[in-house]
This record gives C-alpha cells, sequence and structure tokens, in this order.
C-alpha cells in the first residue's frame, strides 16, 4: 500500500506546474547565488597575496557557503511544498478512505512522506550540475562534496517530516506551510539559543538538539556516527507525533 500511495502523490505532482515551477525557481536562486560566489572568489579574493589568504580557500568561500544558501532555502520551499500531504486529505474528507481502507497508520504516514520527499529530491537534484563545473578546477579534497550533498539531503528528510507533520493539524493548507515554516524555523533558532547561552552544559545539549549544528559538520566533510544517529532519532520521534495526530480519530 506504500508504494500505491507514493505513485497516486507522485502523479499528482509531477502532472502539475507547480512542481517544475518550484524546481525551477529553488535552482535559479542557488545558481545565481553560486555564480556571484563564484566571481567574487575569482575577482577578489585570488588577488590576496597567497600567505594572507589561508581563511578564505575556494571549499570555504564558495562550496561550503552554496550549501548553507540551499539549506536556508529549503526553509521556505519545502513547508510550500508539504503544505498538502494531509491538510488537503482532511479538507476533502478523503483521509477517511484511508481510515476505512486495508492502510494502517504508518502506511499511510510512511507513504505520504516518502513522496514529498522524493518530491523535494527532485528539486535540489536540479544542483547536481554543479560539481561538474568544480570538476574543472583543482580541488585537494572532494570529500566535502559528496557529505555537503548528504547532509542538505539529511536535512531534507527533518524539513519534510516536519512540514507533514505541520500539514496533518489543519486543513488549511496555507496555515499547514505557516506552521510548516515554524517548525523548521524553531529547528534553526535552537541553534541560536545554543550560542546565546553562557552555561556550558545547555550551550552542548542545544546544540546537539539542532539540525543545523549536525549539517555544519557534513558540509565541512565531517561523517560521523553520533550526527546520523540524530537523524534517525529526530525523524521516529516526527513520525510518533503524526501517528499521535491521526489517533486523535479514535479518541471519545
Amino acid at each position: 500500500m506504500i508504494l500505491t500511495i507514493v505513485k497516486k502523490e507522485l502523479n499528482t505532482y509531477f502532472r502539475s506546474p507547480i512542481a517544475y515551477m518550484i524546481a525551477g525557481l529553488f535552482t535559479f536562486i542557488i545558481g545565481w547565488i553560486f555564480f556571484n560566489q563564484l566571481v567574487y572568489f575569482t575577482e577578489h579574493v585570488q588577488k590576496i597575496p597567497v600567505h594572507m589568504r589561508s581563511h578564505y580557500d575556494f571549499s570555504n568561500e564558495v562550496v561550503i557557503k552554496m550549501f548553507g544558501n540551499m539549506n536556508f532555502l529549503l526553509l521556505f520551499f519545502v513547508p510550500i511544498l508539504t503544505m498538502k500531504s494531509f491538510s488537503q486529505e482532511y479538507k476533502d474528507e478523503t483521509i477517511n478512505l484511508f481510515f476505512t481502507g486495508p492502510v494502517s497508520d504508518y502506511e499511510l504516514i510512511i507513504g505520504k512522506y516518502i513522496s514529498y520527499l522524493l518530491m523535494g529530491s527532485f528539486v535540489i537534484s536540479t544542483t547536481l550540475v554543479f560539481p561538474f563545473f568544480l570538476g574543472n578546477l583543482d580541488l585537494s579534497d572532494t570529500i566535502f562534496i559528496f557529505s555537503g550533498f548528504l547532509g542538505i539531503f539529511l536535512n531534507l528528510c527533518c524539513y519534510c517530516a516536519l512540514g507533514c507533520l505541520a500539514s496533518s493539524l489543519t486543513k488549511n493548507q496555507v496555515i499547514a506551510a505557516l506552521c510548516g515554516f515554524v517548525f523548521v524555523f524553531f529547528s534553526w533558532l535552537i541553534a541560536m539559543l545554543a550560542q546565546s547561552t553562557t552555561h556550558f552544559m545547555a550551550t552542548e545539549i542545544l546544540r546537539f538538539l539542532s539540525i543545523n549544528h549536525h549539517f555544519q559538520n557534513f558540509a565541512k566533510g565531517k561523517i560521523a556516527i553520533s550526527d546520523i544517529s540524530f537523524y534517525i532519532s529526530f525523524l521516529s520521534i516526527v513520525f510518533l507525533l503524526i501517528k499521535k495526530r491521526i489517533d486523535v480519530r479514535n479518541w471519545g
């Protein structure tokens, strides 16, 4: 049943011009930012004497910043992408077809989630062309390109889960998008709170709970089991919250 739900959602999505508009707009913005960073590095940073630009290497000034900008744009794009995942079903009351059919709650959740994760993956896949431009450059270490895209994908996984959670809370798609934005932005806010406190233990806890803290490790080429474990735990908790929301129908 999961595969059936995925096919249904993808067919609906890719038959709409909105899918290609979102992907095109995302690629255009990232491409424009990437081009400007590349021009700035070529025209300004490379003019600095070699012994004075140890902190202005190409990886830090162009590639890592590109991943950071992609992550920032997902803050706005993913809530819009996922806003109708559950809210449309509740509004049209077609959600009852799943509840009365041979579909378990977790199959419904996972089917919906995978659908929108694939949609989001399609959007960010358009940026895979940039490594081809980087391939013509003499980079001493390219592992951060792979780890950076892996980090972007893992963040997309979390953002899509939060977007689906927001969509399950309301019948209104606009409110779902706004709630999704708040949820994702809160995951950013945790990192800001970690930087604002002087208490060591509180700082470490908040930093670990921040999605962006783990993403920054990937963007810098650091792949650790603790970071991957965080993403798995985060998704498990959000899935559980969506399941609790769906279980509301059985209350009373």
